[in-house]
């Protein structure tokens, strides 16, 4: 029942902010930050945590972004992700993605 809500919530939650913000902000900050914490977590909490701190680095870096070029908020965001995706990429993967 619990784990029900919990998806019904997310649901919500999900269709609200995309008509806020957009389809492409949302998308890419559900994907993006889970597969950039997934090459460092341990455990998939590890990872959800990861994942919510990556976001808010994201965003934090794409807004000031944002303000400092003069550019749209939410592509320079996605941008932010992305960046913050190729620079784990470079980094050793640890983690439950890491190869034996």
């Amino acid at each position: 029942a619990v784990r029900l809500a919990f998806m019904l919530l997310i649901a919500v939650v999900v269709a609200a902010a995309m008509k806020i913000v957009g389809v492409l902000l949302i998308v890419s900050l559900l994907i993006i930050p889970a597969a950039t914490a997934r090459r460092f977590a341990g455990s998939p909490e590890h990872m959800a945590i990861l994942a919510a701190l990556i976001g808010c680095i994201a965003v934090a870096g794409g807004l000031v972004a944002s303000l400092a070029w003069d550019t749209p908020a939410g592509p320079t965001i996605v941008v932010a992700a992305t960046v913050l995706f190729f620079l784990a990429l470079a980094a050793p993967p640890r983690g439950v993605g890491r190869r034996a």
